[in-house]
């Protein structure tokens, strides 16, 4: 499989500055998440998952 080197990386350097500095504040002003929240309902997911697999398995 041939790989191109011709790929570059985008590069912030080349955007008008009123634009960079807004991406900047959007991900600034981004809230961090909340790891626990997202642990919990994988885990409640996970479980409800884990129900569906069992009853249909009984069923055959």
């Amino acid at each position: 499989m041939a790989y191109s080197t011709r790929y570059g990386k985008p590069s912030m350097t080349n955007l008008p500055p009123d634009l960079g500095k807004a991406i900047f504040e959007q991900i600034l002003s981004t809230p961090a998440p909340d790891h626990e929240k997202l642990r919990k309902e994988a885990h409640e997911l996970e479980k409800k998952m884990l129900e569906i697999r069992r009853e249909e398995d009984a069923k055959k």
